[in-house]
């Protein structure tokens, strides 16, 4: 099972080659658009279209993972229990739970103010114009809450979109506390996708977990 699985980037892959698949979304567009994407396929998955801190499927999975920061988005310590209390109801002593999230970097967080600094550029598959966007951030130590903007714009510069979004920084101490606390056991922590582990000059933490008092 995938909590927050988008449009089906990650899933893709996982049903070519064979998996019985669940994913969760939020969103009903990005669900709609990941049910048409992944139609072709004989094992079709199941899409469900729902909130991850609050949902039930009566079953349970050998594998549930959450990718690509999405965790982030779990704004208080009470959003990350009743999250974790819903993973835990679909687990059974053998599953295992993964979480894919970067490590918050302080000259990320405190960049000056009202200054827009280069995301990324891409090609607008309708107009074939090149995108570029920028970004903006305000953090508030107190609640780790990071406020970012996202401005849209043509080679000209001239903005024709303004995108805001809320993510909680969660620190690799957080996240231990967070997770033991929560009746989980921490079997892995990696640093990279290529499962080294964690250390100071990881840029990701990589959190491969069981229910507490089982070893997978």
């Amino acid at each position: 099972m995938e909590l927050a699985c988008g449009t089906g980037r990650l899933a893709n892959s996982l049903i070519r080659d064979g998996a019985d698949y669940t994913g969760i979304e939020l969103a009903p567009d990005f669900a709609k658009l990941a049910r048409k994407k992944l139609s072709q396929y004989s094992n079709a998955p199941k899409i469900v279209t729902g909130d991850m801190r609050q949902f039930q499927l009566n079953k349970t999975f050998d594998l549930i993972f959450i990718g690509f920061n999405s965790f982030l988005h779990l704004l208080t310590d009470e959003d990350a229990v009743s999250f974790f209390t819903c993973v835990k109801k679909h687990m059974h002593e053998n599953s295992r739970f993964l979480i894919d999230i970067f490590i918050p970097n302080p000259l990320f967080l405190y960049r000056p103010e009202g200054i827009q600094f280069p995301v990324l550029e891409y090609t607008d598959s309708a107009t074939d114009n090149l995108v570029k966007v920028k970004e903006s951030n305000t953090y508030n130590a107190d609640t780790e809450v990071n406020e970012l903007t996202w401005y849209f714009s043509f080679d000209n510069e001239k903005i024709f979109a303004v995108e805001r979004f809320s993510m909680r920084m969660y620190f690799p101490s957080k996240m231990n506390q967070i997770l033991i606390d929560n009746g989980f056991q921490i079997l892995h922590q990696w640093g990279d996708y290529y499962r080294s582990p964690l250390g100071e000059g990881s840029k990701l933490q990589i959190y491969d977990v069981c229910l507490d008092g089982y070893e997978a």
